[in-house]
């Protein structure tokens, strides 16, 4: 294992990884946790920094090693639900954020900072410019999935960070074309299994928040010709969110509510993973999906959707199938495909193991971002507050 490159003064480097929030259960959430936990035991020394989120209250794990830092106070509403006045909100809400993430900057005085989200780094960067130099800014979604506004202030704000982090190679030039230091690192999945399970109940399972994002509402009206189709199927999503509620009633509508399974976030999330003979990913936009990832690591054959950035880089024919964007019928028909052909699962589920080996492994992104730290603690002019 690679030790941690030192500061140009000897000591291990410090490095902020910034959240906007540790409390909800999601994939940026999820890779700050683990990322922190990689370096620390890399050496270097790791501070994971948000507004709301005391240590006891992080839902992933945290390592001993690793430091927590927030500023204890809640995260700001948003406000009126007026047009004009939900945007002025939101603008209120960008701004207290950002000064409270750049308290907790000051605070740690990091030697390098990670910024997970266009819309947190924005919300610091547009006004705290004498940290850009060693900042490193990843998205953690595909590159247009945000507003004219955050993409008109990540080109202003971009090119003047030390670097930028693509998840994809689909994304890459478009960041490069703002900052010429730009590396590609996939997410990985931390769940993996030398032999998939193979269960042969009808199963799918779906992982993510209750959001507009992940496409739910697609997925159940995909659902309800599935178990026209396989009438003992059963869906588990795995979730919260504010949709939640929402979600459920449309379950109802539909009449496949006898059919799903709703489970919050869990710590058992392999052994449903395990139990699952299909995992299906509905997102209408993506990333680098660390559920979709953990699927194919643990032998889950899969079907989803062709959005943006993604799935096209994870599953390949032998491993799962890929339909067009928002196209339920075609989720559906791959859903129902899998579920009745076991032996195609089983050399879906196979091919899914060896694959996610030899293209996403969790020491190499390990690595790539523990060099990227490294590089930009040691640049000219980085480690100037």
């Amino acid at each position: 294992m690679s030790a941690a490159p030192a500061s140009a003064a000897g000591p291990p480097i410090h490095v902020l990884l910034l959240c906007e929030s540790l409390a909800v259960t999601g994939g940026v959430e999820r890779f700050a946790c683990e990322m922190g936990n990689a370096l620390a035991a890399r050496g270097m020394r790791v501070t994971l920094g948000n507004v709301d989120t005391p240590r006891e209250r992080v839902v992933y794990a945290v390592g001993a090693k690793v430091h927590v830092a927030s500023t204890g106070a809640p995260l700001p509403a948003q406000g009126a639900r007026t047009r004009l006045g939900r945007g002025l909100a939101i603008l209120r809400a960008r701004w207290r954020v950002g000064r409270a993430l750049g308290r907790v900057i000051d605070a740690e005085a990091a030697d390098v900072i990670v910024f997970n989200g266009l819309v947190t780094a924005c919300s610091v960067l547009a006004w705290k410019r004498g940290v850009r130099a060693r900042s490193i800014c990843c998205d953690h979604n595909h590159f247009t999935a945000r507003s004219r506004l955050w993409q008109r202030l990540r080109a202003a704000i971009y090119p003047k960070v030390g670097a930028v982090v693509s998840l994809t190679e689909a994304d890459h030039a478009k960041f490069a074309a703002l900052n010429p230091r730009t590396l590609t690192i996939a997410n990985t999945s931390s769940l993996h299994a030398d032999a998939p399970a193979l269960p042969a109940a009808p199963r799918v399972l779906a992982v993510g928040r209750h959001q507009v994002q992940k496409g739910f509402d697609l997925l159940l009206g995909a659902w309800r010709e599935v178990v026209r189709a396989v009438p003992e199927a059963r869906l588990c999503i795995v979730g919260e969110g504010p949709l939640g509620s929402e979600l459920v009633a449309l379950a109802s509508e539909l009449g496949v509510a006898a059919s799903v399974e709703w489970t919050a976030p869990t710590g058992r999330i392999e052994a449903l993973y395990r139990e699952a003979a299909v995992f299906v990913l509905s997102s209408r936009y993506e990333g680098m999906p660390l559920a979709l990832l953990e699927a194919q690591a643990l032998g889950v054959p899969a079907v989803a959707f062709d959005c943006p950035t993604g799935p096209r880089e994870i599953v390949s024919a032998e491993t799962g199938i890929v339909v067009p964007a928002e196209d339920v019928t075609a989720l559906a028909a791959g859903m129902v495909r899998l579920l009745r052909d076991p032996d195609l699962r089983a050399r879906m589920a196979v091919a899914a193991i060896a694959r996610s080996r030899a293209a996403f492994s969790r020491e190499r992104q390990v690595d790539a971002w523990a060099s990227l730290i490294g590089e930009v603690a040691l640049a000219e002019g980085a480690a100037t507050p």
